[in-house]
């Protein structure tokens, strides 16, 4: 199943680097909803070591994170 989206033409005016951080900044945004949704943890870097985040706390993060 494909998605497409409508790209407004200012964004192609964009330089490509600022482009690219918006994809990756909304892609990492997706895979974090979606885990949240099906109740995996995220698994990320803290103070050197890696950790689950699960998924109730990745839930509390993103309503908050909204609301700002």
């Amino acid at each position: 199943m494909s998605k497409t989206k409508t790209v407004d033409r200012s964004l192609l005016r964009l330089p490509m680097q600022k482009r690219a951080l918006m994809a990756f900044r909304e892609a990492v945004d997706e895979v974090v909803a979606e885990h949240a949704r099906l109740g995996l943890p995220i698994y990320i870097l803290r103070d050197g070591k890696v950790v689950a985040v699960p998924a109730q706390e990745i839930r509390k993060g993103s309503k908050s994170r909204r609301q700002s």
